[in-house]
This record gives C-alpha cells, sequence and structure tokens, in this order.
C-alpha cells in the first residue's frame, strides 16, 4: 500500500511539472498577425500628415533604432525629437510615403518581427526614394503592439560594371 502511494505522489509530481513546463505559445493571434501587418501603413499614413503624436505613440518607452546614415536613436524621447525635426523638414512638401508589410516572424505570442519594402513619392530625382525596413514589435499591456527596435535602409542600386573602354 505505501509503494503505491509513493508511485501515486510520484506521479502527480511528474504530471505537474510537466505542466508547469508547458512551453509559452510561440505564435500571435490572427489579429495579432494583422494588427502587426497594420503597422506600417498606420506609420505611413501618420508620417503623410506631419502626425509627429500619432507616430510616437507606435513605438515602446525603450525604442532604439539605427538609421541608414548609422544613427543610432535611443528611447521614445529622442525618437520624438528625430520626429519632429523630420516633419519640419517635410512641411509643404508633396511627399508620400508608402510602407507594406511583407513578412511576420513570431518570437513568442507577445513578440514578433517583422519587415517589408518603402517608397516615397514626392522627391526629387535622383534621391533615394525605395527601401526596407525591420523591427521587432512588442504587444503592450493594453494590447497594442508597438515597435521595439527598428532598421530603415535606403536602397542603393549597385554601381554600373566598368567598361573594357571599347566602344
Amino acid at each position: 500500500m505505501r509503494v503505491r502511494v509513493i508511485q501515486a505522489l510520484v506521479l502527480m509530481c511528474v504530471v505537474a511539472m510537466a505542466a508547469c513546463a508547458a512551453p509559452a505559445p510561440t505564435m500571435g493571434t490572427a489579429a495579432d498577425e494583422t494588427a502587426v501587418r497594420g503597422v506600417a501603413s498606420k506609420y505611413a499614413d501618420a508620417f503623410n500628415r506631419n502626425d509627429v503624436a500619432s507616430l510616437v505613440a507606435m513605438f515602446t518607452d525603450d525604442y532604439e533604432s539605427v538609421g541608414p546614415d548609422g544613427t543610432v536613436v535611443k528611447g521614445k524621447a529622442q525618437l520624438e525629437e528625430m520626429e519632429k525635426a523630420g516633419a519640419a523638414q517635410r512641411a509643404g512638401l508633396p511627399l508620400k510615403l508608402i510602407a507594406t508589410t511583407s513578412f511576420v516572424k513570431w518570437a513568442s505570442a507577445t513578440t514578433a518581427v517583422a519587415g517589408g519594402p518603402w517608397t516615397m513619392e514626392g522627391l526629387p530625382a535622383g534621391a533615394p526614394n525605395k527601401g526596407a525596413w525591420n523591427g521587432m514589435f512588442v504587444k503592450g499591456a493594453d494590447g497594442e503592439w508597438r515597435m521595439s527596435t527598428g532598421l530603415v535602409a535606403e536602397f542603393v542600386p549597385p554601381p554600373a560594371p566598368p567598361t573594357d573602354g571599347k566602344d
């Protein structure tokens, strides 16, 4: 009888440990994916309206990024300064940003990496007008997805092949 009680206790401990060790969900819901995919177009819309408050609201307080020129941004306050300066430079210009999300990869149910292409209409000829973006998104306690890290790159065409001098 004593052996059966010990076996039952051991079995209950094993079951309890297995339940505690169950892995956390590794994917967000379909609604989460839709929300993450929608951030790029929401960002472009706010950018096109020069709505700095809406832009900054899409990022976490501890946001960090590296711009195409190597500029590092740390924190929401520095991001806000950068966005305000950019909005002032764009004021009155006929610019239109178009950004889409091509992929979402889940790290957990509350963390995803996403990225895609962007284009900018209304730039002077020769200015970089397309590129790619990518970032890590985190789902906040309020259920909103915000970008925690980001990288934006401008497309730079490869140089023309060398000529052999025979024309």
